[in-house]
């Protein structure tokens, strides 16, 4: 799987900060909130590759049949009074660059001024600032997509997913690529996907459906405080390594076990093998169910 860091090549035509815009302010004794949504629509073939790297927001990406690309960005600021939550608003932005295959966005967020010490959390005076994408794009588009405070959700694209964040859930559906997704804190949910899928999480479970699977392919789902389920085709045909420490291991299909079988361990294959598939959990149990079932 690819990483992100290898797509924030400079270079690339800046896109002009031409957009569309609305600004909101709304404030109260104690903070003020300002908000701007920018958005743009631009030709853009199926093919290429969307690379998005943020801190905090969260990340929407749809297919649509259409050879363009539709980007909204939507910036959010709260801050102890207007006039500084305009200032921050105005230093707060989007980074997007376009080539004929190729869009790559990056957040750039203002530098602090000053320290802040628990009575201004206290106070509500610490300011916070989020960016939030929503794009439509081709299906057969690549994406790779980073935040660390925010969810991450894709539907509909036909190409490699990689979804990458540390507080928030990642959900994808309908992805026909290799799929990498990736939390911390958060759960992990991948619906009607096909091909390799490897999807990980610390805190919250995982859940994997897997429309198709060839034998050279991999299914990967790890968590250590949560539940892991696949649900697989009713014929499939994989090579199965479950785990868990604290629960069991359950299955609807027939399987032929390797070695000693155990409610917390199950080790075989399941028509007559294939595909690898690794499911573990510490703190959680795991199920591998019919789709449909």
């Amino acid at each position: 799987m690819k990483t992100l860091r290898r797509y924030l090549a400079p270079g690339l035509v800046m896109l002009a900060v031409g957009l569309v815009a609305v600004t909101i302010g709304a404030s109260d004794v104690s903070a003020a909130q300002v908000k701007k949504v920018a958005e743009k629509t631009f030709d853009f073939a199926a093919g290429g590759e969307l690379i998005i790297k943020s801190s905090n927001g969260r990340i929407v990406v749809e297919a649509w049949d259409r050879p363009k690309a539709r980007i909204q960005v939507t910036r959010t600021v709260r801050a102890p009074d207007q006039a500084q939550a305009e200032d921050l608003l105005k230093a707060l932005r989007a980074d997007v660059q376009i080539s004929s295959d190729r869009i790559e966005i990056e957040s750039r967020y203002p530098k602090r001024r000053h320290s802040s010490g628990l009575w201004d959390f206290l106070g509500r005076k610490v300011a916070s600032m989020d960016i939030h994408y929503y794009l439509q794009v081709p299906r057969a588009t690549s994406l790779h997509l980073v935040t660390s405070n925010g969810e991450i959700r894709v539907r509909g694209v036909s190409d490699e997913v990689e979804a990458l964040t540390t507080n928030g859930d990642v959900r994808v559906s309908g992805a026909g690529g290799p799929v990498e997704a990736q939390t911390t804190n958060g759960e992990v949910e991948l619906l009607g996907v096909s091909g390799s899928v490897d999807g990980s999480t610390t805190n919250g479970s995982v859940r994997a459906e897997v429309r198709s699977l060839a034998p050279s392919e991999r299914v990967t789902l790890t968590t250590t405080n949560g539940n892991v389920t696949l649900l697989l085709p009713r014929s499939a045909k994989v090579s199965l390594d479950a785990t868990t420490t604290n629960g069991k291991v359950s299955t609807t299909f027939p399987i032929t076990v390797s070695g000693i079988r155990s409610s917390k361990s199950l080790n075989g294959t399941i028509g007559g093998g294939g595909a690898a598939v690794a499911l573990v959990t510490t703190n959680g149990s795991i199920r591998i169910r019919k789709t449909g079932s």
